[in-house]
Formats: structure tokens, C-alpha cells, sequence
């Protein structure tokens, strides 16, 4: 039964693990934090015997905890008390290979379980007491560099034609003989770098390459081995060359105008992977929003104790998106998470960036108040929307300079909102004396006023209030957690490629961080809080 605990290592444990130990506090009160059980439809019936699950769980959740490789964390598993301690293993277990802790995370994502271990530690918090009030939860984003070095635009696609050829030629060996001659097989299946050749070498280079996958694509799309098209290199391969280049009557050429560059692959390697630009950092890779509790400050007029559960910050959600989305685009994910686990916030403290009308509206439709400062309005126009006055009931708008406007509609957006176009009339804007600083515009001045865009207003005024100001001092505890999962969990940088993998990480490293605070928690509950011990100085010195 792994949630015994081996008399030698109980002995040895005792002797030398200190009571605030991470690693005992969990061993001797986290003995149930998982159980084989719930992981019973991740295994088949019958077969031979696996490592217990509960076992590999708790060891991906240390390995992460000290941010270590697998190697590493197998070997801990045979050679450190603290871990065997924790894991309620025998001195002398031998503990397992190392791959076994791959093949258990395959299983988790073959089973689509990526949020289980996560899921099991947030339960386990909260059935100990430390999540009854989750009133008010702060989120903020950082971006995490993808496993990936960067290519050049020639190495981008000479990458992508030889991992779709070498995947063609593991799956059907016998079709790339036949179809794909030994010159070409020869030229693209080596990995190259285009460090020493020149800006011109580098565009015919292009060219050449573009012409030869496009060859490759029509081979492909004339063969009637539909499963080679679907191979995911090959779909890499598809897209990676319909948004570098298009086809012309001499053949393949390098595109002109580039596509969105928010959808661009940048490396076939994890076709996941983006570019992300915030503040003038640029990087290749995704975005992480992280959720956790705020701590209740004790009352100023509360005289009892202080229940040491209130103070106490727990991970709720970690939601995945791509680098080059804004903040905001993943408030519906994470509500929806939130809600899903019953941890639904009355206010969720936030930064500029997820703010703005419609998520302020959304918010307040799921009962939650979405505290964050509102983006100025950074329109060019030097009267801003506030300036107007709307007259909602006479479907009319009069500017500054007491002219009222000639067309009052209303358009439906692509998001599914609506929005009021106002326009004024051109002939009396162009005689204005205030047109400069109102419009460039040929014609009238236009508005286009979301239908969120009172609510907006609102805050934008609430933001200038002291007690605002004094809502959002909370906010700044969140950095201190993204620091933490930085520098402890090596959140800053993937190990692994692919969407699901890499969110999966995430949580995981998520995970690690809940049951170090959790261990730390419990131990002050049982002990009382750390205090470090003062500095003395030894008589005599610095004398």
C-alpha cells in the first residue's frame, strides 16, 4: 500500500528530515494527496504490472517542484531520503527506470488528462480548508519561450521540406523511392545552415527551395496514399509554403505581401509556436495567464486571530494562448475554467491589458468584477469620444463645437457586438475652426462607439478615484508568484514541443508550486509560522 509507510524509512526519515521539510510535511500529511484509483481508466485491465501511477504522479510534481530533468528525478527517487519519505518508499527501493515518467505524461495527454494532477492538487487544497474564500483572484500573463531556436527565412523552409520528406520515407518508404528521385532525397534530408552564404546566394536559395517543395506538394496531391497528405510534417510543409509563397506564371515565387503575422509558423519544428511582441520584448513562443487567491488582509479592527487558511495564495487556473494574442482574449477561458471547479471570483484584480468593454460586460454577466485599469482612448483625434455629447433618445450626437451629426446607425461586429456609427456632416466639419484638432478626415468626423462603451466610461473615471487605486495594490502580488514559478519552475522556458505539451507543462509546474505552498502552509498550521532566527554576532568580531 503506498500510503504506508515503511518502518526504515519512518525511522530514518524522523532522524534526519527537520519538521518544516517540504518533502515530510508530505509524506506524514499529503499520504492521500492521490491514490491509484483515479487513474484507472488511464490502464488497461490486463497486462503486466506498471509503476504505481500515485507514485509517478508525485514524482513529476517533485521534479518540477525542483525543476528537474528525468534523469535526475529518477535518480532522487533511488537515492534521497527526503523523496522516499514523501513517496512512503523503502530505503532500499530501486525505484524505476527514468522513461517511465515520459510514458506516464503520454498517457496523461493520450487520454486528453493534461489538467488532471492539477485538478487533484487544487481539490486536495480545498479539501483542507485553505480555498472557502475565494472572493477576490488576481491574473496576469507571461510569455514562455517555446523549445525552439530561431531560423532564418531559407532555414525555415529547408527545415520544413526535410522533415516532411524524412516522415514521408518512415511511413511509406517504398512510394519516396518511386516518386522523389536519390538527387533530391540526397539535397534535402541533410540539415543546413545558410550562415555562410550571401543576401543574393540566400534569395535564389529561396526560390529554388519554393519551386522544389511545390514539386514535392503536387507529387503528393496526385498520389492516391491519401494518409501521406495528412501527415502532420507534410500538413507543416502545406501551410508553411501557402503563406511564403504563391504561384505565378514562371513558376513559385517568394510572396510579396506577407500573410497575418500572427498566424505565420515560424519553426516546423513545433508549428505551435509565434512570435510575441509586449513592451519591446520580442519572443518566439506562447503566452501563460495565471490565476491565483488574493490573502485577506486581517481586519484593522479585528482583535482575534488571524486564520492562518486566509493567508495563504493558491494557483486556481493556468490558461495556454498563443504569443501574439492580447491579454484579454482568454478571460473567456479562464472564467469558464474558474466556474467549471466552482472557485468563481467576486472581483478578479487584473492588469490594463485585459480590460475593455466587452470583457468588463462579460465579466459582470458571470457575476464577477473585473478590477483593472482601462487603456486611455489613444485615438489620433484630438477631441475624444468623451467630448461628445450622445442623445441616446433623440439618436443624435452634438460635438464640441455644438454641431449635431446627420446619421445615427447601428452595425453589428465581427465578434457578434454591436456598435453605433455617428457621422457628421462633411460640409459643416470642413468650415469648423476646431477641424484640426477634431479630424484629417476629406469628410465629416466619423465615431464608431461600442455598444460597452458606457461601461468603459464608467471606469475610466472610477480608475481616478483613491479607492480604485487602493483595489489595485493587490494586483502587484501576482508578479510576485510569476517570479516565483520563474526562477523555482523554470516557467520562463519550455522543455517540451507541441500545443498540448506545452500547456501541459504549464500546469504542471502550476501543480508544483500548489503543493510547495500547501506543504508550507501546513506546516505553519502545526508549528506556527517561520521565523528566521535573528543575527548575532559572535563575541569579539568586527572588533
Amino acid at each position: 500500500d503506498p500510503n504506508e509507510m515503511p518502518e526504515d524509512i519512518a525511522a530514518v526519515g524522523a532522524a534526519v528530515l527537520k519538521e518544516r521539510d517540504p518533502y515530510r510535511v508530505i509524506g506524514e500529511r499529503l499520504a492521500e494527496l492521490v491514490r491509484d484509483g483515479q487513474f484507472a481508466e488511464l490502464y488497461e485491465p490486463r497486462g503486466r504490472a506498471a509503476v504505481s501511477p500515485s507514485v509517478l504522479m508525485l514524482v513529476t510534481i517533485f521534479q518540477f517542484m525542483e525543476n528537474l530533468p528525468d534523469r535526475e528525478a529518477a535518480r532522487a527517487v533511488r537515492v534521497r531520503l527526503d523523496w522516499k519519505y514523501a513517496l512512503h518508499l523503502a530505503v532500499d527501493d530501486p525505484g524505476f527506470d527514468f522513461s517511465c515518467l515520459s510514458y506516464f505524461r503520454r498517457r496523461l495527454l493520450k487520454h486528453e488528462q493534461s489538467r488532471l494532477l492539477f485538478d487533484l492538487v487544487l481539490e486536495q487544497v480545498r479539501g483542507l480548508g485553505f480555498l472557502q474564500k475565494v472572493g477576490k483572484q488576481r491574473t496576469d500573463a507571461l510569455g514562455v519561450l517555446g523549445a525552439v531556436r530561431e531560423l532564418s527565412q531559407l532555414e525555415l523552409v529547408w527545415e520544413a521540406l526535410r522533415l516532411a520528406l524524412r516522415a514521408l520515407g518512415e511511413v511509406d518508404a517504398a512510394w519516396v523511392a518511386q516518386a522523389v528521385p536519390t538527387a533530391y532525397r540526397t539535397q534535402y534530408l541533410e540539415r543546413r545552415s545558410d550562415s555562410r552564404l550571401t543576401a543574393e546566394e540566400r534569395q535564389a536559395e529561396l526560390v529554388r527551395v519554393g519551386q522544389d517543395g511545390a514539386w514535392l506538394l503536387d507529387r503528393l496531391a496526385a498520389t492516391d496514399a491519401g494518409v501521406l497528405r495528412t501527415l502532420p510534417e507534410v500538413e507543416t510543409l502545406t501551410t508553411i509554403w501557402q503563406q511564403r509563397y504563391e504561384r505565378a506564371d514562371d513558376g513559385v515565387r517568394w510572396r510579396s505581401k506577407t500573410l497575418d503575422s500572427t498566424e505565420l509558423i515560424v519553426t516546423p519544428h513545433d508549428p505551435g509556436v509565434r512570435i510575441g511582441q509586449k513592451r519591446g520584448h520580442v519572443w518566439w513562443g506562447d503566452k501563460v495567464h495565471v490565476t491565483e487567491t488574493i490573502a485577506e488582509p486581517p481586519a484593522a479592527d479585528d482583535a482575534g486571530p488571524v486564520d492562518p487558511a486566509d493567508q495563504v495564495r493558491f494557483i486556481t487556473d493556468v490558461t495556454t494562448s498563443p504569443a501574439p494574442s492580447g491579454d484579454g482574449q482568454a478571460l473567456g477561458e479562464i472564467r469558464a475554467h474558474l466556474i467549471e471547479r466552482d472557485l468563481r471570483p467576486t472581483e478578479q484584480v487584473v492588469d490594463s491589458g485585459y480590460v475593455s468593454g466587452k470583457h468588463l460586460a462579460e465579466s459582470a454577466a458571470a457575476e464577477i468584477d473585473l478590477v483593472g485599469p482601462p487603456l486611455a482612448d489613444t485615438s489620433p483625434n484630438g477631441f475624444k469620444i468623451a467630448d461628445f455629447t450622445l442623445d441616446h433618445a433623440a439618436r443624435q450626437a452634438i460635438c464640441p463645437a455644438g454641431q449635431a451629426s446627420t446619421k445615427w446607425a447601428v452595425r453589428r461586429e465581427r465578434d457578434g457586438s454591436h456598435a453605433l456609427q455617428i457621422r457628421f456632416p462633411a460640409a459643416v466639419c470642413a468650415a469648423c475652426p476646431l477641424r484640426p484638432q477634431c479630424t484629417d478626415s476629406k469628410g465629416g468626423r466619423n465615431l464608431s462607439i461600442s455598444e460597452h462603451y458606457a461601461r468603459l466610461a464608467a471606469r475610466r473615471a472610477e480608475a481616478q478615484t483613491p479607492a480604485f487605486r487602493e483595489k489595485l495594490k493587490t494586483r502587484a502580488g501576482i508578479e510576485a508568484t510569476l517570479s516565483e514559478l520563474v526562477r523555482a519552475h523554470g516557467l520562463r522556458r519550455h522543455r517540451y514541443r507541441g500545443d498540448a505539451k506545452r500547456h501541459f507543462e504549464h500546469l504542471l509546474k502550476a501543480a508544483a508550486c500548489n503543493v510547495k505552498r500547501l506543504a508550507r502552509a501546513l506546516a505553519a498550521l502545526q508549528h506556527g509560522p517561520f521565523l528566521p532566527p535573528p543575527l548575532t554576532r559572535p563575541a569579539g568580531a568586527f572588533a
